[in-house]
C-alpha cells in the first residue's frame, strides 16, 4: 500500500475520539482535550490528527474575493481550514458524516470561533439540503479522499453558490505524496506512476479535468493554485493562470537543474501534487481578492506605491506570510516591499502584537542590531496583520551552504545578540533560579508524560541549583527561538536583519539564543536529530573553530563565565522545550522525549 492509499486507514477513525470527548465532559479545556487525546492515540494517528488540525491549511483564504457571509465547508469537520475562515468574517456551516469528528470539531470550533461555525452530521446525499444561491462561497477540501462522503459533488456546490467555490484536490499525474504527516512525502516507482496515472484510485484529476469540474453552471473559469509541495502539508501557494503568488527559487534550490529546467518548460502545472481552484460567477470575479484590498489600504496608510503579492507562505507556526513587491522594482527598491504575517489561529495574535512591539523596542533601544521596520499593525479588511518592511537577501538555509557563510552569519549574530544586554551580570539567587530555570523546567514537567523524563527533569531541577545561584549572569533581550530560518543574510553569510520576535521575553538568560542557532545550524548540516546535534555542541569535541570562536566571543562580551555556559548547554533540550510549550496552542505527545530521548 502506497503511502497515499493508506492515509485513510491511519487517521483516526470513528470511537478513537472517546478519550478526548470524555475529557471535555468532565469540563476541561479544548486544550486540555486535545492534549490528553493525542498522548492515548497511537503516535502515527496522533501524527495524522496534528497536521490535519493545522491552520495553515487555509493559508490560501485571502485569495477569495468574497467579503464575508455565509460559507458551506465540504470535509473533516477536523480540518484547521475552519479556524482562518472564520476569523476572515465567515459564517461557517460544515458537513460531515462522522459524528465523532463533528463533536470534537466544535469543541474546537467553541474554543476558537465561537458562534461563528456550526457543524453538522450530515448523511451521505445526492443533493445537498439547501436552497440554490444559499451561500457566498462553497469549500470542498481533499476531494479525492472523500467524494463517497459527498456525493452531491462540485455541481451541488455549484449551485448552493452565489459566489465562489473552492476545490483542494490531489494531481493524477503527481511527481510525489504526503502520507498526512509532517514532512512525510513518497514519490512512486515509474511503474506505480503509470499505474495510477492511467487508473487513479480516487478518481484523481489533471489540472484541465478539474478546471472542466467547476468551469460551468453560471460560473466564469477558475483561477487556479498550486498547494506545494501537497495540500496536506504544504508551505507555498503557487499562482498557476498567474506569475504570482510565485514559488520561491532560492540559492539552494538553484542547484536543482532538474527543477529549474522543469519549471521553465512549464512543466510545473503538470506535476505539482495538489491544487487549489477557485471558481466564482461573473459579478463577483470582477471584485478584488481580499488581499488586493489589503494591499491597497496599506498603501493608502503609508503613502507607498501599491505592489502585488509575490510570494505566500503557509508557516508551520500556523501564519500566512505574504511577501509583496512591485512589478518590474528591483531589491534595492524599499517601498512596496513589504512582509505581512496573517495569523491563523487566535493564539498566533498576542505573539504577532509581540512580535511588533520587539520590532520597536529592538529598533529604538538597540540600533545596532538589525531588525526589519514595522510599519503597522492591526484590523484590515476584517483581517488581523502586522506589516513590516521586507529586508533584502535570504534566510540563512537558503545561503550557509558553506562554512565560511555560516562562520561569518554565527560572527555576527554573537556580536548582535551580545548587544542585547538589559541588565548587567549580576549574582544569580534563589528567586533567580526558580524564576529563570525552576519555572521552565515546571512547564516541561506539566506535559513530559514518560515516567523516565519526568525522573530526569526532577533530577535535574535540584542538581542545577548549585550551578547558578552566586554566578553572576547577565539578563538579555531573550528572542527565545533564533533558527536559521529567523536569520535574513547576504549572499556571503553577513546578518541584514534577525525576524519572527512573537517568543520574546524582556530579561531573559543569556547565552540560549546563540547556542540554539548553533545546534540548529548542525542540525541542518547533518541532516541529523536535534538529539544528535545538541549532543555535537553540548560535548564541544567536533566544534569547529569558528563556532567556538562565536560562542566564546559571546560569552566573554556579556561576561559569563564557562561553567554557567556548560550548565546551560546541559540545559538547552529543556529551555527548548520550555520555549515550545509556553508558545505552543497545545503540547505535542512526549515532545521532549522524542526530539532529545531525554
Amino acid at each position: 500500500m502506497s503511502a497515499a492509499d493508506s492515509t485513510r486507514t491511519t487517521q483516526p477513525a470513528h470511537g478513537d475520539f472517546a478519550v478526548g470527548l470524555a475529557a471535555a465532559a468532565r469540563g476541561v479545556s479544548f486544550k486540555a482535550a486535545l492534549e490528553e487525546l493525542l498522548r492515548a492515540l497511537p503516535e502515527e494517528h496522533a501524527d495524522r490528527l496534528m497536521q490535519e488540525l493545522r491552520e495553515s491549511r487555509g493559508a490560501w483564504c485571502s485569495l477569495l474575493r468574497s467579503r464575508g457571509g455565509e460559507l458551506l465547508f465540504l470535509g473533516s469537520a477536523l480540518s484547521g481550514t475552519i479556524t482562518p475562515l472564520a476569523a476572515s468574517g465567515f459564517h461557517v456551516t460544515v458537513l460531515d458524516p462522522d459524528s465523532d469528528r463533528v463533536a470534537f470539531g466544535n469543541l474546537r470550533n467553541a474554543a476558537h470561533s465561537p458562534e461563528a461555525v456550526r457543524a453538522l452530521v450530515t448523511p451521505v446525499a445526492a443533493r445537498l439540503d439547501f436552497a440554490d444561491q444559499s451561500f457566498d462561497v462553497v469549500v470542498i477540501e481533499d476531494w479525492n479522499l472523500s467524494p463517497a462522503e459527498f456525493a452531491a459533488g462540485v455541481s451541488e456546490a455549484l449551485r448552493v453558490s452565489r459566489g465562489e467555490v473552492v476545490l483542494t484536490a490531489n494531481n493524477r499525474l503527481a511527481y510525489k505524496r504526503s502520507s498526512g504527516r509532517r514532512s512525510d512525502f513518497s514519490i512512486p516507482s515509474p511503474l506505480e506512476y503509470v499505474r495510477r496515472a492511467l487508473s487513479p484510485p480516487r478518481g484523481e484529476r489533471t489540472l484541465r479535468g478539474y478546471r472542466k469540474l467547476l468551469f460551468r453552471g453560471g460560473f466564469a473559469p477558475p483561477r487556479a493554485f498550486a498547494l506545494y509541495p501537497h495540500a496536506r502539508d504544504f508551505t507555498f501557494v503557487v499562482g498557476i493562470d498567474d506569475q504570482r503568488p510565485r514559488l520561491s527559487v532560492g540559492p539552494m534550490e538553484k542547484k536543482n537543474r532538474i527543477k529549474l529546467i522543469a519549471n521553465a518548460v512549464g512543466l510545473f502545472p503538470v506535476f505539482t501534487p495538489s491544487f487549489a481552484l477557485i471558481g466564482a460567477r461573473p459579478r463577483v470575479e470582477r471584485e478584488p481578492t481580499r488581499i488586493e484590498r489589503i494591499l491597497m489600504e496599506i498603501a493608502r496608510r503609508t503613502g507607498e506605491p501599491l505592489p502585488r503579492i509575490e510570494q505566500l507562505v503557509a508557516t508551520r507556526g500556523n501564519t500566512a506570510l505574504i511577501h509583496t513587491s512591485i512589478p518590474g522594482a528591483g531589491d534595492d527598491e524599499p517601498r512596496g516591499r513589504w512582509t505581512l504575517h496573517v495569523p491563523l489561529c487566535p493564539k498566533n495574535i498576542p505573539q504577532l502584537e509581540l512580535h511588533y512591539r520587539s520590532l520597536e523596542l529592538v529598533r529604538k533601544r538597540f540600533p545596532v542590531v538589525p531588525v526589519p521596520e514595522p510599519l503597522l499593525h492591526g484590523h484590515i479588511e476584517g483581517v488581523w496583520l502586522s506589516c513590516e518592511r521586507r529586508l533584502p537577501g535570504w534566510t540563512a538555509p537558503q545561503v550557509t551552504s558553506n562554512r565560511s557563510t555560516v562562520a561569518r552569519m554565527l560572527a555576527d549574530a554573537a556580536r548582535h545578540f551580545a548587544a542585547l544586554v538589559v541588565r548587567d551580570p549580576a549574582p544569580f539567587t534563589d528567586a533567580d533560579y526558580e524564576e529563570q530555570i525552576g519555572a521552565r523546567i515546571d512547564i516541561v514537567l506539566q506535559h513530559a508524560a514518560v515516567p523516565s523524563t519526568i525522573t530526569a527533569l526532577k533530577r535535574m531541577r535540584t542538581q542545577c541549583r548549585a550551578r547558578f545561584v552566586g554566578r553572576k549572569v547577565a539578563r538579555v533581550l531573550y528572542h527565545a527561538d533564533l533558527r536559521g530560518k529567523h536569520v535574513q543574510v547576504a549572499r556571503d553569510g553577513s546578518v541584514l536583519g534577525y525576524l519572527d520576535w512573537g517568543t520574546t521575553e524582556d530579561a531573559g538568560l543569556p547565552y540560549f539564543d546563540l547556542l540554539h542557532l548553533v545546534v540548529h545550524e548542525r542540525k541542518q548540516e547533518h541532516k541529523c536529530s536535534a538529539a544528535e546535534a545538541w549532543k555535537i555542541v553540548r560535548d564541544r569535541v567536533q566544534l569547529r573553530d569558528y563556532e567556538r570562536r562565536a560562542l566564546g566571543a559571546y560569552c566573554a562580551a556579556v561576561h559569563l563565565d564557562d561553567d554557567s555556559a556548560r550548565a546551560l548547554e546541559e540545559l538547552y533540550p529543556v529551555l527548548v522545550a520550555a520555549m515550545a510549550e509556553k508558545n505552543w496552542d497545545y503540547s505535542r505527545p512526549r515532545w521532549l522525549h522524542r526530539q532529545f530521548q531525554i
